[in-house]
């Protein structure tokens, strides 16, 4: 199996307007990562009290109707989704992702997604 392609969130490059959060992502963009991105998503779902619907763009994610306050928590969630689309789609990867949100998985695997999400914020972003 060939490398999969990574995306990032440029978080540099957020924006709220109207209560919507507009975060472009960088890397290649391919039909496989999109559904893979789909498919995590509707696995964890959206329904959260401080954030509304969460769409994936041509250009990077939109998440609608976000309230004050819930910043790391949709950061924890978004940097998830794209960090479990990146995965090399291993059959146990997406369980660990839904461990994080809650679903019934080993601790060890929720620690070692939890490990891999903070290494991610290494680049100096928050």
């Amino acid at each position: 199996m060939g490398a999969r392609e990574q995306r990032d969130i440029d978080w540099a490059s957020a924006q709220i307007e109207n209560g919507t959060l507009t975060v472009p992502l960088a890397g290649g963009k391919s039909k496989a990562w999109r559904a893979r991105f789909e498919r995590v998503l509707a696995l964890l779902g959206t329904a959260h009290g401080a954030w509304g619907e969460v769409r994936l763009t041509k250009t990077g994610i939109e998440v609608e109707e976000l309230a004050p306050g819930s910043e790391d928590d949709l950061r924890h969630f978004l940097e998830s989704l794209v960090l479990e689309a990146n995965s090399d789609g291993e059959p146990g990867s997406t369980k660990q992702a839904a461990a994080i949100h809650g679903q019934d998985e080993p601790a060890a695997d929720l620690e070692t997604e939890m490990t891999a999400t903070f290494r991610g914020f290494a680049n100096g972003q928050r």
